[in-house]
């Protein structure tokens, strides 16, 4: 009977183990149709979980909950309206200056390989060694001409992008609206002897997602202002451009302050050595005192998982869904572990 019931229970976990990579096979094949799709409900939803604890503050203040929503939403959407007013008219007019000095910053692309070139030759390496340094600068040349071609080409999801916003605006409002009625329906689809553990997986979700999310806004914000300053007074061109990239990027562990790092360097490069070397000391500086003194602060122990899980779930995450995927990544793997940790490993200790 007992060899009985621990079929059934691995043959269980298995159909459930096949559903999920069924599941995740979908996801990845047809990936750019979800995202397209589910950006602005996912960035709805986090916008409403990460205000509905404001929401639940005014209630208790016998706010009736239309009201209490109205107010956040004015208070929120109003404040980032007018960060937006403030912001939006420099970059475009930074965009406007970009797109004019590309062929500009090509041009001295080019130059700056093309020296880079001649010293390496000056140094008398051996063939094979030169050769690979060869295809490297030309493989380094073609991805910097590329990338500085698309920038006029990204102005062309402009029309989505305002869509987007729009309908992020909508399903926000209902969202934090309904936020207690969608869980309330949530757990009502919920067999009552497994209410229990389903309330406490939320409940360590919920925990350690919230404290991670907020925090990471708090963090980013942070970076993003510091390093537009810092590249402001270096007289780096682009600087609120560059510093809203390097903000965004930092919510990704490990490799976010690299990636938001190379647009500054190379831009920097691109009007002199001098600057770009003044631009990667700045940010180095911000970044460790980030790492050293903000975030130990704000995010304290994190989501708990180990540094070599957030590694592999930034590495999958990035493979599979780019840039969205890495930020992402340690939320999702954070859950997942919540959900092994209650749903497998705690069975197998009782069974123990």
């Amino acid at each position: 009977m007992k060899q009985k019931k621990l079929a059934m229970t691995y043959l269980r976990w298995a159909l459930i183990a096949l559903a999920i990579i069924a599941a995740v096979a979908l996801l990845v094949i047809f990936r750019q149709s979800f995202l397209a799709v589910l950006s602005p409900f996912i960035v709805a939803l986090g916008i409403a979980y990460i205000l509905n604890p404001v929401a639940q503050w005014l209630q208790r203040y016998k706010i009736p909950p239309l009201v209490s929503v109205l107010i956040i939403y004015v208070l929120f959407f109003g404040l980032v309206t007018l960060l937006l007013v403030l912001i939006i008219p420099v970059v475009i007019e930074e965009v406007k200056q970009l797109i004019d000095q590309i062929p500009k910053y090509i041009e001295t692309a080019k130059d700056l390989l093309a020296r880079v070139n001649e010293a390496f030759g000056r140094l008398e390496l051996p063939e094979s060694v030169q050769e690979a340094l060869d295809a490297g600068l030309k493989n380094l040349e073609k991805w910097l001409l590329d990338s500085l071609t698309r920038i006029p080409g990204m102005t062309t999801n402009l029309a989505r992008g305002v869509f987007n916003i729009f309908l992020v605006l909508i399903l926000t409002f209902y969202f934090i609206k309904d936020f207690i009625a969608i869980r309330r329906g949530f757990f009502s689809l919920v067999p009552d002897k497994n209410k229990p553990k389903v309330r406490k997986i939320y409940t360590e979700i919920d925990s350690s997602l919230g404290s991670y999310i907020r925090g990471q806004l708090l963090v980013c914000s942070i970076i993003g202002l510091s390093t537009y300053i810092g590249l402001l007074l270096l007289g780096v061109d682009f600087a609120l451009i560059l510093g809203i990239i390097a903000g965004i990027t930092n919510i990704i562990p490990y490799f976010g302050p690299f990636i938001g790092a190379v647009p500054v360097i190379i831009v920097a490069l691109l009007t002199s050595p001098l600057l770009a070397l003044k631009a990667a000391l700045v940010m180095t500086a911000i970044q460790q005192v980030e790492s050293h003194f903000i975030s130990p602060q704000i995010l304290g122990k994190s989501v708990g998982l180990h540094p070599a899980l957030v590694i592999l779930a930034l590495i999958a995450g990035g493979q599979f869904f780019g840039i969205m995927g890495m930020i992402l990544a340690v939320p999702t793997a954070a859950v997942i572990r919540i959900l092994v940790h209650n749903l497998w490993l705690a069975r197998e200790q009782s069974e123990a």
